[in-house]
């Protein structure tokens, strides 16, 4: 369903960006429109899939798990919508980006916070996978900022 954005459909996406527990009398207060219009607007925006999920950013930290990045090179030719698909299913996997550049696959992964648990599971990974050429591994140590739009 193609619909047409406009500024207040930004303003609504950057304010739940900030806070997606607003109720929509705070949400329509900090947008500047009707509570009554901010339900229908986010209620389109959610229908036609501009709004995907509402989710939290956990400290992982506090968690005792550790957050990675696995910037994957797959061998030509490798079907990489299946690969995807069987990415999609590993609970340990959170974010799954396409990439064009020097990685086909960018993933992001938590794991429990110990050497041999990073090690397995990045074993794992690369041998669900099959047509892995080539793997970067960080681990990420603080989310400094994080913003959708």
């Amino acid at each position: 369903m193609k619909i047409r954005i406009d500024k207040v459909d930004i303003k609504i996406i950057h304010a739940l960006a900030e806070n997606s527990r607003l109720t929509y009398a705070a949400l329509a207060e900090k947008v500047g429109i009707t509570r009554q219009r901010a339900t229908r607007r986010l209620k389109k925006l959610e229908e036609a899939g501009v709004i995907k999920k509402y989710t939290i950013i956990p400290d992982f930290e506090k968690l005792n798990y550790v957050y990675a990045s696995l910037g994957i090179t797959l061998k030509p030719g490798a079907p990489i919508d299946e690969i995807i698909e069987k990415l999609k299913k590993d609970r340990d996997v959170k974010v799954i980006e396409r990439g064009i550049g020097n990685h086909d696959i960018i993933i992001r992964i938590a794991v429990p916070k110990s050497l041999r648990d990073i090690e397995d599971k990045i074993r794992e990974i690369i041998m669900k996978i099959g047509y892995v050429d080539k793997v970067d591994k960080t681990i990420i140590t603080e989310i400094t900022k994080f913003e959708t739009l």
